[in-house]
């Protein structure tokens, strides 16, 4: 079985300095998210996160066999820097980068083909490619979705402690 913990890791270790040297991060929400996307021109960053779980019920009994479908999401940006034309860095690049385009290219390929738990998990399925919901914030950067089929614990539930300590 794969922890919703394990998964985000697993993205980060294979994005982490692998997109145009860019850094990755485990990302709270979206706001943290924007938080490590904010940056300085020509520098490219990444954030992960888990974005929501459904109970998979596509099928006869889904729910009830602990079946569940986990969204994760990847973020890549790069600040805008002094370009007249705000398009430059997403097909000309930035900084000595590549264009922004690219890497968001690059990312999807590679979350598209990442494979975490091999008897819990299945493949992922790419969801999207899109402009991040946050460009108010003064940012260049895109989403990458996927989800992944995964089997919850039936008869061993993850142990928690109820009492206070």
């Amino acid at each position: 079985m794969s922890l919703i913990s394990d998964k985000l890791k697993m993205m980060r270790d294979l994005l982490d300095g692998k997109i145009d040297s860019a850094p990755c991060f485990i990302a709270g929400d979206r706001m943290h998210s924007w938080e490590i996307c904010r940056n300085r021109p020509g520098t490219a960053k990444i954030a992960v996160g888990f974005s929501r779980g459904d109970a998979r019920v596509n099928f006869p009994g889904g729910d009830i066999t602990g079946r569940e479908n986990q969204y994760y999401y990847a973020v890549i940006s790069r600040g805008r820097g002094g370009a007249q034309v705000r398009s430059d860095n997403l097909i000309y690049g930035s900084g000595g980068g590549k264009p922004l385009f690219e890497l968001a290219e690059i990312m999807r390929d590679a979350l598209r083909a990442i494979r975490f738990d091999p008897v819990s998990d299945e493949q992922p399925d790419y969801v999207g490619m899109k402009e991040w919901d946050l460009q108010t914030f003064g940012i260049d950067a895109y989403e990458v979705q996927i989800w992944v089929g995964t089997q919850l614990p039936l008869m061993a539930p993850l142990q928690a402690t109820l009492e206070p300590k």
